[in-house]
Order: structure tokens, then C-alpha cells, then sequence
């Protein structure tokens, strides 16, 4: 793992404890591929702590995830950033149909996905500041998800959150591989879900007592905690609400205190 560079930073955030952090773009390598990760941690830390796990959207990792993990890190945890794609693999958000083309190739292909996400893990637990015990998830739209299929595929996590996922149908034999907490932040209006996909991870979970909460934000629709979206075009189901983002970041925070 090749550090390329550090800054610090320092955050004064509403909805984090304003903690200085320190931030290092991580270069490592998986299948003789090159990926660019985003580490962020607190400036100071003292014995292990939990590390978190992001996973970004369908154009890769960006502005975005990196500064959702900054807020992260300023809550007192290592964040990590991972690299779904590999090096240089990023798309720009009008761009939909090379985004959906290129994360076709891990929906498609979910050991692939998986191994990806592993690596990221692997990464994250490679900091001394870690405690392995202690690691979460947290996916956005395309990487929401992939954390729900980490989780579903009986993976080790602590916990994972889901925020405009791409939630998948979801079979009992499957909820009883999950073996950590799931919380999972939903637009009310979000047309790119089916509801039986809804429906199917409440009842499969509820039948696999499965430890989860799922919170529905009214009007809200897809990519509702990424204010790049705007407002402008939620008649295409892509739209920014500050007051979904807000409390479903509240309700991550209170999360992770109960559970990591």
C-alpha cells in the first residue's frame, strides 16, 4: 500500500463532533489492477478504533464520498474510502449511460463485487488505528447496494448502512447469512426500486431476525443526501432534499453510537 500524499484538514461540521482529521490517498493494488482509495482518520486517536468502509456511487469515487468520509473520521472513527472501479475509472454525473455500463460489470458479477469490497476491508484494516472487530459499511445509490449484497452474502461486518441503494430482492436463505446491524435510509419517491424489493427485505428479514431498521423519507427520491443532484431535475428521480440528508445523517450518527 503506497501513501501518496497527506493533508490535514479540519472540519467544523453541524453533524460531527468538528475533530480535526488528516486525509491520505491510498494506492493498492487487486488482480495486478491499480485502485486509488481515500483514507480520512481523526488527527489524534487513541487506542483502536472502529473503521468504516465507504463504498461510492455509480460514476466512482469522487468529491462526494470523499467528503462523506472526512465527516466520518471527524466522528471519532478511520474511514476509508474504497476504490470499486480501479485508478483513473471515473465518470461524470450527466454521464448515465457509460455510469451504468461500467457498474454493470459488478452488478452482473457479484464475487467480483464482493473481492472488491474485501480488499477495501483488508485495507482499512491494515491501519494500526483499526480495531478489526469493529468495521462498518456505508453505501451510497450503486454502493448501497453492494454493502447490502456484502452483508447478504454472510460476510463479517459489524454494521452496514445503505443510503439510496440499490436495494436487491431479498430471500430468507439469504437474510440468515447477515450478521451484522443494517440500517437502510430509503426515498419514499425513489422509482429506481421496486417496492417488492422493499417488501422482500422486510419480510425475509423480519423472518430471519435479522437486527434491522429501515427509515422511508417522504418525497424524497434517489441520490437525496448528494446536493450535486440540485433540485432540478427530480422529475427524472434524481434530486437533492436537504431535510431527508440531515436526519438520515442524525440517524446514522446515533447508529454507529449504539453499534460499532
Amino acid at each position: 500500500m503506497r501513501i501518496i500524499f497527506s493533508i490535514i484538514i479540519a472540519l467544523s461540521l453541524t453533524s460531527c463532533s468538528g475533530a480535526s482529521v488528516k486525509t491520505q490517498v491510498v494506492d493498492y493494488q487487486q488482480d495486478k489492477k491499480d485502485f486509488e482509495g481515500f483514507l480520512a482518520e481523526p488527527e489524534s486517536v487513541k487506542g483502536k478504533v472502529p473503521g468504516v468502509l465507504l463504498i461510492h456511487e455509480w460514476t466512482g469515487l469522487g468529491n462526494y464520498v470523499q467528503g462523506r468520509t472526512q465527516q466520518v473520521a471527524a466522528l471519532g472513527y478511520v474511514a476509508f474510502a474504497m476504490d470499486m472501479y480501479g485508478k483513473g475509472v471515473r465518470v461524470e454525473d450527466h454521464d448515465h449511460e457509460k455510469a451504468g455500463k461500467i457498474m454493470s460489470q459488478y452488478t452482473s458479477n457479484k464475487p467480483l463485487m464482493i473481492s472488491r469490497i474485501k480488499k477495501g476491508i483488508e485495507v482499512l484494516k491494515s491501519n494500526p488505528n483499526v480495531d478489526p472487530n469493529r468495521i462498518a459499511i456505508i453505501g451510497y445509490c450503486f454502493g448501497g447496494g453492494a454493502a447490502m449484497e456484502y452483508a447478504l452474502s454472510g460476510n463479517d461486518v459489524t454494521a452496514v448502512a445503505s443510503f439510496h441503494g440499490m436495494l436487491p430482492l431479498v430471500s430468507v436463505k439469504d437474510a440468515k447469512k447477515v450478521k451484522g446491524k443494517i440500517s437502510i435510509h430509503h426515498g419514499g419517491d425513489d422509482k429506481f426500486i421496486p417496492q417488492k424489493n422493499i417488501d422482500s427485505i422486510q419480510s425475509s428479514f423480519k423472518a430471519a431476525g435479522v437486527d434491522y431498521e429501515l427509515f422511508v423519507y417522504p418525497g424524497a427520491v434517489h441520490a437525496f443526501t448528494r446536493p450535486a443532484a440540485g433540485t432540478a431535475h427530480k422529475a427524472m428521480g434524481m434530486a437533492y432534499d436537504v431535510e431527508a440528508d440531515k436526519l438520515s445523517w442524525k440517524r446514522l450518527v446515533e447508529f454507529f453510537k449504539k453499534n460499532l
